[in-house]
């Protein structure tokens, strides 16, 4: 069955020699439409043409083979693609998982250690430390898994409430009531235009951008929320003085639990930046990261405008 189409393809050409050959051997009638300025045989012309046929169709064969060879190099590479970032994912979680389970164990041994009741107090407060940033992750987890399965209500979200509410938000955390956070929203010429999306989820992201800029730089550090359009898409950035990201890191800080090593020791799962990412994708925008080391870090969140 494989070779089924070559033969098919050269069928037209043995046609046309057959036809050609009976045809000047007198075996078959010439009517008068075979008559040609060019002096060339009813039977040539007949070989010739089935010739040309065959070659047609060999050269589409041809092309189809090679569309199909290249297709299945691209799911191939896709497949190996996909298969090496789920080994990175389970790495990733393995060592999430490993450090809090590590020290719950250390916590629980101290508790079960005779004489241990002066730091009773300690081990719990530990294990209930460790057990929180494990709840943590998992509601990230299963928000990243929702994500990927569900859809979602598209409804006109006016963005610069949006980014008003997750200011407050992530100032609202203990510990960050003098923090400098400066917002610019587009006013003039004219107020920023409403986007097409989730509500919840856009300020979901947003306050992960916040939080991230906060977290990750000290309480001397500025950090400014910028909004702005271009008329076709709106632009939110989140912009700090902290300490940046390595150019090494920098292409996959928004991977599913990434931890860079200037995260190393700060609160985290390593899943924030890929669930904007993520939403971003979703209300068909995208997500951008630009970073120097001991200058700061500017993430960029566009969206497309309602009606574009």
């Amino acid at each position: 069955m494989r070779h089924l189409p070559l033969a098919i393809s050269v069928i037209p050409a043995l046609l046309g020699l057959l036809i050609g050959l009976t045809t000047d051997a007198g075996l078959l009638p010439v009517s008068s439409i075979f008559v040609f300025r060019a002096q060339a045989t009813a039977g040539a012309m007949a070989a010739l043409a089935g010739i040309l046929v065959s070659g047609l169709a060999l050269l589409a064969l041809w092309l189809a083979n090679r569309r199909s060879a290249t297709l299945a190099r691209a799911l191939v590479e896709e497949r190996r693609i996909g298969a090496e970032a789920h080994r990175r994912f389970i790495h990733r979680l393995n060592h999430e998982l490993k450090n809090p389970l590590t020290a719950i164990r250390a916590g629980l041994a101290n508790l079960d250690r005779p004489g241990a009741l002066g730091s009773e107090a300690s081990s719990l407060a530990n294990v209930r430390q460790q057990v929180e940033r494990l709840a943590r992750l998992a509601e990230q987890l299963r928000k990243l898994a929702d994500l990927e399965a569900s859809e979602f209500e598209r409804e006109s979200v006016d963005l610069a409430e949006v980014v008003e509410e997750a200011v407050r938000l992530a100032r609202n955390v203990p510990g960050r009531d003098d923090r400098r956070l400066e917002v610019q929203v587009q006013k003039v010429p004219w107020a920023l235009s409403p986007v097409l999306g989730d509500r919840d989820l856009l300020l979901l992201a947003l306050y992960n951008l916040l939080d991230n800029a906060l977290k990750f730089s000290s309480a001397e550090a500025m950090v400014e929320v910028r909004a702005s359009e271009d008329g076709a898409r709106a632009t939110v950035e989140v912009a700090d003085t902290g300490p940046g990201i390595s150019a090494e890191d920098l292409p996959h800080v928004a991977e599913e639990l990434y931890r860079g090593r200037d995260a190393q020791g700060i609160e985290g799962s390593g899943l924030g930046l890929a669930l904007v990412d993520r939403i971003a994708a979703l209300h068909g925008g995208d997500l951008s990261l630009r970073s120097r080391q001991g200058q700061g870090t500017v993430v960029t969140l566009r969206v497309p405008l309602k009606g574009k």
